[in-house]
């Protein structure tokens, strides 16, 4: 049985931790250890996805073990999900959802290292209005972004938007786009939008 350290990491870092060695392995059976309530119901939902049976066994108020058992007949090759559409993301803010404004904004970066951890990455990732501060100013984001670009994404940022936050020259990751060309991906392609 493998075993994975994944305590001190915040979502969705065990789950990604998890999949790829998984994947990576051919693992039969997995045992994470994680210190969060929240990743025991992740990383059973993501076992389940994958045709593992899962255990949850809390052994104290910050430490949880969560057992993963791959069920008998299940697929060892992890494409049950696979779909050749390809797809833009698009991003319009420099938080994710609606909320205290730290907090949103740590939920947009895990959302872009999750992007990079996906089996299938974007076309594009285009930004506009506050969404160019991901290719600026956010450097976590800029390094996620970065690993999206060699994977073969192509990295866009509205010049007006940056022009107008004063970020033009802070441009770090991709290069410089219009409003008609966002317009026309948009129109193109299959939109994933998270804020």
């Amino acid at each position: 049985m493998k075993e994975i350290n994944a305590m001190g990491h915040a979502c969705p870092r065990p789950v990604i931790m998890t999949k790829k060695a998984i994947v990576e392995e051919n693992l039969n059976e997995v045992l994470v250890r994680v210190n969060n309530e929240i990743a025991t119901e992740n990383l059973s939902k993501m076992g389940e996805q994958l045709g593992f049976t899962p255990s949850v066994n809390k052994v104290s108020n910050t430490e949880y073990e969560v057992s993963l058992v791959r069920q008998a007949g299940a697929c060892e090759l992890m494409d049950m999900e696979e779909d050749n559409d390809e797809f833009i993301v698009v991003f319009s803010s420099n938080e994710l959802g609606v909320g205290e404004e730290s907090f949103s904004k740590t939920l947009l970066n895990g959302f872009v290292y999750a992007l990079t951890e996906q089996d299938r990455v974007p076309k594009y990732v285009v930004c506009y209005n506050k969404g160019v501060e991901i290719t600026t100013i956010n450097e976590k984001t800029v390094q996620d972004l970065k690993v999206l670009e060699q994977k073969g994404t192509e990295i866009l940022s509205c010049g007006l938007c940056l022009e107008n936050y004063g970020l033009k020259e802070k441009l770090s990751v991709g290069t410089v786009t219009n409003m008609y060309r966002i317009c026309e991906l948009q129109l193109k392609y299959k939109t994933v939008k998270p804020c």
